[in-house]
C-alpha cells in the first residue's frame, strides 16, 4: 500500500515537500515508542545513521518522482531491482552467502521485469524500461536503497531497531528541511501540510512502521533474504493500482508472478 499512498501524496506536489511531510509525520508517530526501548551507551553509530539517512532522503525523492510520473503497476516492481545491488554489497561487505539458487532468482527477476513494459523481445522490453523517465527514477532509487540496506544490516548487529529508525527519521527530516530552506520551498511544504496532512500521515505511518519491521527482520535473518521477501508487497501494489487508479495490469501480471518466483528462489 506504500506505493499507492506515496503516489497520492506526491502527485501534483513537489517531491522534496512530499518527503518532508511523510517523514515528519512518521517520526512523530514513532517517537512515543522510544520510551519503551533501551538507549545505547555508545552513540558513535549516529554518523552511520546520518550517512544512511542521506541515501534514503535522496532515494525517497526519486521514489516519489517515479511514482508521481509513472504508472504504479509499472514502476513499483522496479524498486526490487535493488536486490541486484544489495546482493553484491551484502556478499562483499557482510559476508553473506551466494549460490546457484540466488543466481537463478535474480535471472527470473530480470525476465519478469521485461513483462512490465512489453515489447517485441526481452531486450527491447528492458531497453524500454531503461529509457522511460519514471523507470529511471525508480532504478536510481533502487541503487540507493541497496546502499542504505547494507548500512542498516551492519548497524543491526549493535543498535536496537527502534533507536536506529528514529535516528534515520530525524536526520532525514533535517536534511529535507535544510534543502527546502535553501531552495525557498518551506512555504510550499507548509501548504502541503494543510492540504495533504491526512494522506501524508497515513504514508508516514505505513513507511516508518514497515521500515521498522524490516529492520527487526534484518536483525534475525540475512538482509539479502529479508529485502526480497518484502517483494510480496509488489503483488498488492499492482492489484491496488488497477482498482484505485484504473491502470491496465493484465499484461503485467505474468511478469509479477515470475518476479515473485524469483524472489522465492532467493530463500533456497
Amino acid at each position: 500500500y506504500e506505493r499507492i499512498i506515496f503516489k497520492q501524496v506526491g502527485t501534483g506536489s513537489g517531491s522534496a515537500e512530499s518527503v518532508f511531510l511523510i517523514f515528519t509525520t512518521g517520526t512523530l508517530l514513532l517517537a512515543p515508542f522510544a520510551f519503551f526501548v533501551e538507549w545505547p551507551a555508545d552513540w558513535s553509530f549516529l554518523w552511520i545513521a546520518a550517512l544512511a539517512s542521506l541515501a534514503y532522503a535522496v532515494q525517497t525523492v526519486f521514489y516519489i518522482k517515479s511514482l508521481s510520473n509513472g504508472e504504479a503497476s509499472l514502476v513499483a516492481p522496479l524498486y526490487y531491482f535493488s536486490v541486484f545491488f544489495l546482493l553484491a554489497l551484502s556478499v562483499m561487505f557482510l559476508g553473506e552467502s551466494f549460490g546457484l539458487a540466488k543466481l537463478a532468482g535474480l535471472v527470473m527477476l530480470v525476465y519478469g521485469a521485461s513483462f512490465l513494459h512489453k515489447k517485441q523481445s526481452i531486450l527491447h522490453s528492458l531497453a524500454a524500461l531503461a529509457t522511460d523517465r519514471a523507470c529511471q527514477f525508480m532504478i536510481i532509487s533502487s541503487v540507493l536503497v541497496a546502499l542504505g540496506r547494507t548500512l542498516d544490516a551492519f548497524m543491526m548487529r549493535s543498535v536496537h531497531p527502534m533507536v536506529y529508525t528514529l535516528a534515520l527519521c530525524f536526520f532525514t527530516d533535517l536534511y529535507i528541511f535544510i534543502w527546502l530552506a535553501l531552495t525557498g520551498k518551506l512555504g510550499s511544504a507548509r501548504k502541503m501540510f494543510r492540504n495533504k496532512l491526512k494522506a501524508g500521515t497515513i504514508a508516514g505511518a505505513v513507511d516508518c512502521y514497515s521500515y521498522l519491521l524490516l529492520l527487526i527482520a534484518i536483525s534475525r535473518i540475512e538482509v539479502s533474504i529479508a529485502e526480497p521477501a518484502s517483494m510480496l508487497g509488489m503483488v498488492v501494489t499492482v492489484v491496488l493500482a488497477h482498482f484505485i487508479f484504473g491502470e491496465r495490469i493484465r499484461h503485467r501480471l505474468p511478469g509479477v508472478a515470475i518476479m515473485f518466483a524469483g524472489a522465492w528462489l532467493l530463500f533456497v
